[in-house]
């Protein structure tokens, strides 16, 4: 409940600090934030809808789980990467509640970016959702052992990824 014109404030008096896109409009990291309530001993901003970020290097699969997401969960927040790299990025950008990473991707593998994740501060307390079309129970239990919460075989359901999320489907 706090005015636009106040946060403009302290981003200028560097009270809060925030990164700007080319089109000068302001984004504060979800981390940033909760440093700046912490200081004022302000308790965190808590999100009652999660946000995703899937990590999918097919676009249309990326999509259609994305689709399915905020369709069940209206106000849902989804973001997509389609390599490890830019999942990476975005994971520290956005600082999701969940990402879904696919283990078989090109360049960095699901693998490598979990172990990333849990690795970085930033990111260490994202839940991970690995998913998999090929059934290599080593490449499972690798991503297993790096921090993913659970390691589901595609086609991925909505229903199964919001179980897994806590969230399950309300009628």
């Amino acid at each position: 409940m706090v005015s636009s014109n106040t946060i403009r404030l302290w981003t200028e008096k560097g009270l809060l600090k925030s990164e700007t896109t080319l089109g000068g409009h302001r984004r504060f990291l979800r981390s940033e934030i909760d440093a700046f309530l912490r200081e004022r001993q302000q308790p965190p901003v808590k999100r009652d809808i999660p946000t995703v970020l899937i990590i999918e290097d097919e676009p249309e699969l990326a999509q259609a789980m994305a689709q399915g997401l905020t369709s069940a969960v209206p106000g849902m927040t989804v973001h997509i990467a389609t390599d490890g790299f830019s999942g990476g990025l975005k994971a520290s950008l956005y600082q999701p509640d969940f990402v879904v990473l696919d283990l078989k991707m090109p360049g960095r593998d699901g693998v490598e970016v979990c172990r990333m994740l849990k690795d970085e501060p930033q990111t260490r307390n994202i839940q991970i959702i690995a998913c998999t079309g090929y059934a290599d129970a080593a490449q499972v239990q690798a991503v297993l052992a790096a921090g993913a919460q659970a390691c589901l075989f595609k086609p991925v359901r909505t229903a199964k990824l919001l179980e897994v999320f806590g969230l399950g489907i309300k009628h």
